[in-house]
């Protein structure tokens, strides 16, 4: 009797973690996003500014890079999805005319910088994003990327890991050039 009364109740558990409708579920596709586009009718929304710290101790203002696409990635050492797409978001930094901002989740510093080492990774890496940070760009699962266009509208949000072909397709429709 209590092992039934056990599994009932971690079945409702269960249940009462999922979504309470369709509405409020979030799909991850591996389709790649639509081409950026607005018409009459959309309102492309403006991209939050901030102000954080990089590892190497300097900052970074994203209202500076206004006129140039920016990519910002929210990841941590202890996310497989994050540590996989790294190599990738490298080679944009490398090869996109586009800023590549790393924005780690929250992890001590000399972590971090051991990560980097190790990897490789030459694009800045900011530190300490706030509560507000993570909530405007919607980073309460990782990896989160969004893509900030020339005109300083969020064009892209993505929640999951970055497929270079479908993101490479993604980048050419809208033209984001090649260094």
């Amino acid at each position: 009797m209590k092992r039934i009364a056990f599994l009932l109740g971690i079945c409702l558990a269960l249940a009462a973690c999922g979504p309470r409708d369709e509405a409020a579920q979030t799909v991850i596709s591996n389709d790649p996003p639509p081409a950026v586009s607005h018409s009459a009718n959309d309102t492309p929304e403006p991209a939050r500014d901030f102000t954080l710290a990089t590892l190497d101790g300097d900052s970074v203002t994203l209202s500076d890079l206004q006129g140039e696409w920016v990519l910002v990635n929210f990841w941590a050492t202890w996310c497989p999805p994050c540590v996989a797409e790294m190599e990738y978001l490298e080679e944009l930094h490398q090869t996109r005319n586009i800023n590549v901002l790393g924005i780690n989740y929250n992890e001590k510093p000399d972590l971090v910088q051991k990560f980097v080492d190790e990897h490789g990774i030459t694009f800045p890496i900011l530190m300490e994003p706030d509560d507000v940070l993570k909530m405007v760009y919607e980073a309460r699962a990782l990896p989160r990327t969004v893509v900030i266009a020339p005109d300083g509208t969020v064009v892209n949000r993505t929640l999951g890991q970055l497929f270079p072909d479908k993101f490479n397709a993604w980048l050419d429709a809208n033209q984001v050039p090649l260094r």
